[in-house]
């Protein structure tokens, strides 16, 4: 069964590195395949990332596996409706 799956990471800062506790290397492992294909798509912000996974031919297995780290089924709008984080705002009044 064909399945897309999308997993969401945030920063606070854009000088701030992404996390590490995905990668490519984790997921060919559990995955048990030589090679994932991915796709990442950013807020304007840049502060939030969507790391999406395309599985053309998803087991029962693999589904599990990918659930396991953290992914979840994407949905229609995924790539499209990545929201920018809230930034604070300052709201002093002199009087």
């Amino acid at each position: 069964m064909m399945q897309d799956f999308v997993y969401e990471q945030q920063r606070q800062s854009v000088t701030e590195e992404w996390g590490d506790e995905i990668s490519m290397a984790i997921l060919a492992a559990e995955l048990n395949a030589p090679r994932v294909s991915y796709r990442i798509y950013y807020s304007k912000d840049d502060l939030t990332r969507r790391i999406f996974i395309f599985r053309g031919n998803c087991t029962p297995a693999e589904t599990e596996a990918m659930l396991g780290l953290g992914f979840v089924f994407a949905t229609d709008g995924d790539t499209e409706n990545i929201p920018d984080q809230p930034q604070e705002v300052n709201h002093d009044a002199t009087v």
